[in-house]
C-alpha cells in the first residue's frame, strides 16, 4: 500500500508567518491540519488517502486552559478524513478567537471517557485491509499527539525569533496546525533464521503467534499515556507476516514472564513453544531472533532465542 505524502514533517505545534500549500481553495478563518509520525506507522510510511483520526480543540483563558473531555471542549471528537492532500472535517472547523490545544487520537475513536478508556488490540494481526476497513495490525497502531497553545493565524503576534507577523486574510496564505503522532503500543518483530546446522530452506508454512499478553490497554487522552488493563484478558495474537521469515506484531505494553510460553512459531503442522522474559515497552520495538539449527523433520528441533530492544522505527 501506498502510504507517501508530500508534507514534511515540520515541529510540533508550529505556526509559520506564512506556508505555501497545494489546496486550491483556503480560508484562512478555518482550521487546517497536517499529521505526521515520529518515527513511522506499521506500514513503514505515513498517512494514506482514507485515514481517519479524531480531534479535539481545548481554548484558553489568559493563560489557564480548559481541561479535555469527552464533551463540551471547543472541538469535540471532529472526524478528521485525510483525502490524500489534507485532513478534512465533517463540517468546516473555525477558530477560536483564543489560543487552543489540539489533539489527536489515530485510528479514529469513540471514547466515554478521555482518562480511563478501554482500547483492544485485534488479535488477529494478519487480517487484511478489507472494504476501507483498516487490517487487524494497522488498526491495532494507536498513536495520540498534542499541539500546544496555538495561535489563530489571523492575529498580529510576534514570533518565536521575534518577528511580528500580521498574515492577511489572503486565499494564498496557508496555516496548518502541525500534529507529530507518537506510537503508544509496543511493537514486537519475530525473525527465524537458518542456524549453521540448519539443511535447506525455511518451510513456506510458517505461521507464529504470540501468547498470554493481555490486549485491553487503559488510556488517558489527556497525557498520552495509557496501561496495560489489570481486569484485561490474555488472548493470542496472530503475528502479521511482513516476508517469508519475518513477523510483527501491536501489543498492549507489559511485563512477561520467562515461565509462560510468549512465542508459538509452527512449521509443517508442528508447533514450538518459546518462553522468553521481558518488558515490553510503549514506543520501542522488540525484536525476537529465533535461531533454528535443526529442520523441523529432525525428532529433536533445537532453537536459540535472542532479544534487542529499540526505538519503533
Amino acid at each position: 500500500m501506498k502510504r507517501y505524502i508530500a508534507m514534511a514533517a515540520l515541529l510540533l505545534g508550529a505556526v509559520a508567518c506564512q506556508k505555501e500549500s497545494n489546496i486550491v481553495q483556503y480560508d484562512p478563518s478555518q482550521i487546517y491540519v497536517e499529521a505526521s509520525v515520529k518515527n513511522t506507522r506499521v506500514s513503514g510510511t505515513s498517512f494514506e488517502a482514507g485515514d481517519r483520526m479524531s480531534l479535539y480543540v481545548v481554548e484558553y483563558t489568559g493563560e489557564d486552559v480548559a481541561k479535555l473531555q469527552v464533551a463540551g471542549n471547543y472541538i469535540n471528537n471532529e472526524p478528521m478524513l485525510y483525502d490524500g492532500v489534507q485532513w478534512k472535517g465533517e463540517r468546516p472547523l473555525f477558530w477560536s478567537k483564543t489560543h487552543c490545544d489540539f489533539y489527536g487520537v489515530y485510528p479514529y475513536q469513540k471514547p466515554q471517557t478521555v482518562t480511563n478508556y478501554l482500547f483492544d488490540i485485534v488479535a488477529d494481526q494478519n487480517s487484511p485491509e478489507v472494504d476501507g476497513k483498516l487490517s487487524g495490525y494497522e488498526a491495532s497502531d494507536l498513536m495520540w499527539a498534542k499541539a500546544e497553545k496555538i495561535k489563530p493565524p489571523y492575529t498580529t503576534y510576534t514570533d518565536d525569533d521575534g518577528t511580528v507577523c500580521t498574515p492577511p486574510i489572503a486565499e494564498d496564505h496557508y496555516y496548518p496546525v502541525q500534529m507529530q503522532f507518537k506510537h503508544m503500543m509496543s511493537r514486537v518483530v519475530v525473525k527465524l533464521e537458518r542456524g549453521e546446522k540448519y539443511e535447506g530452506e525455511l518451510p513456506e508454512d510458517i505461521t507464529v503467534h504470540l501468547y498470554n499478553t493481555v490486549t485491553t490497554a487503559e488510556v488517558d487522552l489527556t497525557k498520552g499515556s495509557l496501561q496495560r488493563y489489570g481486569n484485561g484478558e490474555k488472548k493470542t495474537i496472530t503475528m502479521k507476516q511482513l516476508s517469508g521469515d519475518t513477523f510483527a506484531a501491536i501489543v498492549v505494553p507489559q511485563n512477561i514472564e520467562r515461565r509462560t510460553p510468549l512465542v508459538e512459531v509452527t512449521m509443517e503442522g508442528i508447533a514450538y513453544l518459546l518462553s522468553y522474559s521481558t518488558s515490553f515497552r510503549p514506543g520501542y520495538q522488540h525484536t525476537i531472533t529465533v535461531t533454528l539449527n535443526t529442520s523441523p523433520d529432525q525428532e529433536k528441533i533445537e532453537i536459540e532465542l535472542e532479544g534487542d530492544i529499540e526505538d519503533w522505527q
